[in-house]
């Protein structure tokens, strides 16, 4: 690679004068083509999404279905009962029934039938392999994201996106709220680049699979004010009637819910809210990945990306609804996301002047 004195004048010139936050491309050498250093970080990237997703995959497989959490629980009878022709609302009733003593009294209980009704096709084998295609999809979104950055901020980022999914891969594989993540990336990669109509229709199947990406609607209503979102918000609604009205028929005035806020709010639950994990290395890179991703998305916002107007406020929202409710997989909704904006934010702080970053 050629160093700045070998450029000549005019060039010198513009890589001196390059917006502080702009990436700083490299400067091919004698005799080697200018895409040739991109053809092959974009190869190393392909090759890291699979094997990092391949990675994933296979902790769940080793896995299986021995140690569950309490909740996956329910969802495994919940796909073994469809499995064996029961449809959907009674084979969640069912199962909650098997995990509560009696039936739920509360919609809230309920989650949309979108997963569960790809997954009764898929035999209980092979559950943990479609869970694999999930993550493949979310590490390849937020390396197509983060890849405006430069042609190294795709790997950074999906390295950190792998990082935050690992927690969830042995234990939460059959989360709402992992198998909405791809379709949320895809909405906001659309969103970037103008598409609104695709946009809304990944978002709204997102909504459909867990209602909480319904706030991203609303956020893009807000920000794009096309009618696009109009047509998507009435979609989200739709959809949440029609199941409400059909969760109704299975719950029971006298039954029982997990109740929001179970636990008491404290520093501790604060920070593993705002991370992948209850340990404290989770705490660390919940609060790094935050810390480093929130400059980059602020400059992307201010600059007009869409994506990012609205992962901004979503993170926000979704983060303290978290720490309310004291759920901490609603993190899955939102930090893999933000994870493709670390790039974006360490080009924002390196560029600060020393005397400014001090203080």
């Amino acid at each position: 690679m050629r160093v700045l004195g070998d450029l000549s004048p005019m060039d010198e010139l513009q890589v001196l004068t390059r917006a502080p936050h702009a990436p700083l491309a490299a400067v091919p050498a004698v005799g080697e083509r200018p895409g040739d250093t991109t053809k092959t970080t974009t190869r190393l990237g392909v090759v890291l999404v699979a094997l990092l997703a391949l990675a994933l995959t296979l902790v769940g497989v080793k896995t299986g279905l021995t140690v569950q959490d309490e909740d996956e629980a329910v969802y495994v009878n919940t796909l073994r009962s469809m499995r064996s022709g029961e449809g959907y609302y009674p084979a969640i009733r069912d199962a909650l029934v098997e995990k509560e003593g009696v039936a739920p009294s509360s919609v809230r209980a309920v989650r949309p039938p979108t997963m569960f009704l790809f997954l009764r096709w898929i035999p209980e084998q092979g559950w943990r392999w479609a869970a694999g295609g999930v993550y493949l999809a979310t590490l390849l979104l937020v390396w197509t994201l983060a890849r405006r950055e430069g042609r190294w901020a795709g790997i950074a980022a999906v390295t950190v996106a792998f990082v935050w999914l690992a927690p969830a891969s042995p234990y939460l594989f059959l989360h709402a709220e992992l198998w909405g993540l791809p379709f949320f990336l895809a909405g906001l990669l659309n969103l970037r680049r103008g598409r609104d109509g695709w946009a809304a229709f990944f978002l709204t199947v997102a909504t459909l699979t867990r209602e909480l990406f319904g706030v991203s609607i609303l956020l893009a209503l807000i920000v794009r004010k096309r009618r696009e979102w109009w047509y998507a918000l009435s979609a989200a609604v739709a959809g949440g009637f029609i199941h409400a009205l059909v969760a109704g028929q299975i719950l029971s005035p006298i039954g029982r819910d997990a109740p929001l806020h179970n636990v008491g709010i404290d520093a501790s639950l604060v920070f593993q809210v705002l991370g992948p994990g209850t340990t404290a290395f989770s705490v660390v890179v919940g609060l790094g990945v935050l810390a480093l991703a929130m400059p980059g998305l602020i400059r992307h916002a201010r600059e007009g990306d869409p994506a990012a107007a609205v992962l901004l406020p979503f993170t926000f929202v979704l983060a303290a609804a978290g720490i309310v409710a004291t759920r901490l997989y609603w993190s899955l909704t939102w930090g893999p996301a933000i994870a493709a904006f670390v790039p974006a934010g360490v080009a924002v702080l390196l560029a600060r002047p020393p005397a400014q970053a001090r203080r």
